[in-house]
């Protein structure tokens, strides 16, 4: 029992002699470690913030010796995880070299990493580790940290009510702020008059109409179709062609974005009735100028018989 507490008493002055080597003060700027190094990494933002699936995020740590001592060959090691990754070449290690004594608050180190958000991040907070240490790297510590992740895009619907009106929608989680929906140039089709309307905001599950004066290419080229098969053009008219349809955006981060969508756009069958109507009319005067020298031919034949016959038929009478 003796032993026992001979050996409690020892291990006690040792450890108050360890501490008594290494004395902790709290100050005004924080802890101060006397007689030896200490780093402490500090996340201080993210840019933007939260961070948009799809693009870069740029995180800036600051690095400080809380220790009366120099830090020799400080070192930071970034930890890249799911859903935040480094451009490929890109050095996930950063040596800041000899950091001194009580070197922090504005004369501490800054450190930025720019990473690349998966598109497919989810929202909320998601963790990035950074580890880092001084001397070779024996004894190290890691930091966890929150990045914080938000999708501020939405997405869109586009429906063709009829040759002239779009019905656009807000299919997505986020308000579309000053939204302008556009017809640009394209091979099929022709706007007349305004090429844009101006929505406005349109809000998540919300819907609006808006009109343009839309035809095909295919009803200005009429009288090259006219020597074409009547089946060949009631083809060409009928068919539904899709439409591109651009929609401008500002979304919650205020950043403008354009997406474009593909609606499928058909016209009323009447021109292409009309084509035929032509085809038909063409071919109807067609036959009938064909059945008229027919029966001219055939009148010509029985006349030629008849003249014939009667010379024949003077013959046997003399």
């Amino acid at each position: 029992m003796k032993k026992i507490l001979y050996l409690l008493i020892l291990i006690s002055i040792l450890s108050s002699s360890a501490l008594a080597q290494t004395n902790v003060f709290n100050t005004t700027s924080g802890t101060v470690y006397t007689d030896m190094a200490y780093l402490r990494a500090t996340f201080v933002n993210q840019d933007p913030s939260p961070a948009d699936p799809g693009a870069y995020v740029n995180l800036l740590f600051k690095i400080e010796n809380r220790g009366t001592k120099s830090a020799e060959n400080a070192t930071l090691e970034l930890i890249p995880e799911y859903p935040f990754s480094l451009d490929p070449g890109v050095s996930a290690v950063t040596n800041l070299g000899t950091i001194n004594g009580l070197q922090s608050g504005e004369n501490a180190f800054l450190v930025k990493y720019k990473l690349k958000v998966d598109e497919n991040a989810v929202n909320g907070d998601n963790e990035i580790k950074l580890k880092y240490y001084a001397g070779d790297g024996s004894v190290y510590k890691i930091a966890t940290y929150n990045v914080s992740v938000s999708n501020p895009r939405t997405d869109f619907d586009v429906i063709a009510q009829d040759s002239t009106t779009l019905a656009i929608a807000n299919i997505g989680a986020n308000t579309a702020y000053s939204v302008v929906v556009k017809i640009p140039k394209q091979e099929n089709f022709v706007v007349s008059g305004a090429s844009a309307s101006i929505i406005g905001n349109l809000d998540a599950g919300d819907y609006t109409l808006t009109t343009f004066e839309i035809s095909s290419t295919d009803t200005a080229n009429v009288s090259s179709m006219r020597g074409m098969p009547t089946e060949t053009t009631n083809t060409s008219m009928n068919r539904e062609r899709n439409l591109t349809v651009e929609i401008s955006y500002t979304d919650l981060l205020g950043i403008r974005r354009t997406v474009q969508k593909e609606v499928s756009f058909g016209f009323a069958s009447g021109s292409a009735t009309s084509i035929s109507t032509i085809q038909a009319n063409q071919s109807s005067t067609s036959i009938i100028g064909n059945s008229g020298l027919t029966y001219i031919a055939i009148g010509i034949v029985g006349i030629v018989v008849v003249v014939a016959f009667l010379k024949i038929r003077k013959r046997k009478k003399k």
